[in-house]
């Protein structure tokens, strides 16, 4: 529309003639009228957003009411109502008009695409002249918060590996197998809960000695999620399908599956902020976590090998980790091997990010895993989740068990 007044001006100026000055005269009465009317359309009107729930998952629905409220004698017409911010910002809006006074509601569903924590978020108002000349918008405040929670994926089929359980291709039969039978008596070493002391046999044998079971209902779970920058992929092309998202997502899984077997689950993640909370099996461990689980970006900058070594501090042999990845390195292999040797339960859940057009994969720390007999589960983009944590991808050879085991028998001789 400007190049049309400009070009009709210097005709009108260039030439004298009349016809180009009344041309003018009349895109000049549009312009000023198209944009009068879509200023106006935008005073005295008030927008109100209410919403049914406070918190909702990826993959559902946030219902709630918009309101708008036209405050003038001035009837509104061609404006759009739609978000402006959330996980529902860039689909279109509700076109209306509004009589005087009048106040228009209606139902609204928003779809959930993306885990977060929206403290406050906007909606816009965008008015149009009857000429499609000018598309004027205003924000108003949505003082609303609201959580979105990641994607949860069923898994009934996870391997007990993941609860400190023996493997066996069987995991739903291990669940009800959690008993607090005592297998053994052994010297107190440190790190070892107190609750664990058998005070008889410390009477006896003048000296702390301790509980081992073989499967005690005071074991306890973490998960560590990796969220270091250099971790993850695909979030700069597509910030729902990449490997931090379906990261989030398997652990979330993890731990969601393991608290509703009344499991103590604690989480570490070295994010933006870097997360570290001790396992507990109360409702409140689960919204704490699952919240973190929708806040945390991969932005962290401890890399993976030394945010492990720190959460090993609160971690002893009654404990399973399992570890949540997309790295490519193999550096943090060894940490693992470490808390291994220490009686710690650990897995791997490798998030392949080949799958997501990387043009590496994560065959170098599954091989290194493999060699440190670390159960590893590969997870991939558009794989289904439960199949992937029934059973390790590469089920650990015997004879590099039994060998493992006379190796450390050996070594222990010396």
């Amino acid at each position: 529309m400007v190049a049309l007044l400009v070009v009709v001006a210097f005709y009108a100026l260039g030439t004298g003639f009349d016809f180009f000055f009344r041309f003018l005269y009349v895109l000049l009465l549009v312009t000023g009228v198209g944009f009068a009317w879509a200023w106006l359309n935008l005073r005295g009107i008030d927008v109100r957003v209410s919403r049914d729930a406070n918190r909702g998952r990826v993959g559902g629905y946030l219902a709630g009411q918009v309101s708008v409220v036209n405050r003038t004698g001035m009837p509104k017409s061609w404006l759009e109502v739609a978000e402006a911010t959330g996980p529902s910002a860039n689909t279109s809006g509700r076109g209306l008009a509004l009589a005087r006074e009048q106040v228009r509601s209606w139902s609204i569903r928003t779809y959930l695409t993306k885990r977060g924590v929206y403290r406050s978020g906007q909606v816009r108002l965008v008015s149009q002249d009857p000429f499609g000349l000018f598309r004027l918008r205003r924000n108003f405040l949505d003082r609303h918060p609201y959580i979105v929670f990641p994607a949860l994926e069923p898994l009934p089929n996870l391997d007990a590996r993941f609860a400190g359980l023996p493997g066996d291709g069987r995991a739903t039969r291990h669940w009800d197998q959690i008993t607090t039978d005592v297998a053994s008596i052994r010297s107190y070493a440190e790190g070892d809960s107190m609750r664990r002391i058998h005070w008889p046999y410390t009477a006896r044998m003048n000296e702390l000695m301790v509980k081992e079971f073989d499967m005690g209902l005071s074991a306890e779970a973490w998960v560590l999620l990796d969220m270091h920058h250099t971790s993850h992929y695909g979030a700069a092309s597509d910030d729902v399908n990449n490997t931090e998202e379906l990261s989030v997502s398997v652990a979330a899984s993890i731990i969601d599956r393991l608290m509703d077997q009344t499991m103590p689950v604690g989480l570490a993640a070295n994010g933006d902020q870097e997360h570290i909370y001790r396992p507990d099996s109360s409702p409140e461990q689960r919204g704490r976590l699952m919240e973190t689980l929708s806040e945390v970006r991969a932005y962290g900058q401890r890399p993976l090998q030394d945010f492990i070594f720190a959460v090993s501090a609160h971690l002893n042999q009654y404990n399973a980790l399992t570890v949540v990845t997309a790295s490519v390195e193999t550096q943090w292999v060894a940490s693992l091997s470490d808390l291994r040797r220490q009686g710690v339960g650990v897995a791997v859940v490798l998030v392949d990010r080949s799958s997501f057009g990387s043009p590496t994969d994560v065959s170098a720390p599954m091989e290194e895993l493999s060699a440190n007999l670390i159960p590893t589960y590969i997870v991939r983009r558009g794989n289904e989740l439960d199949q992937a944590l029934q059973k390790p991808v590469r089920e650990i050879p015997q004879s590099w068990v039994i060998r493992a085991a006379l190796g450390d028998v050996a070594g222990g001789s010396k």
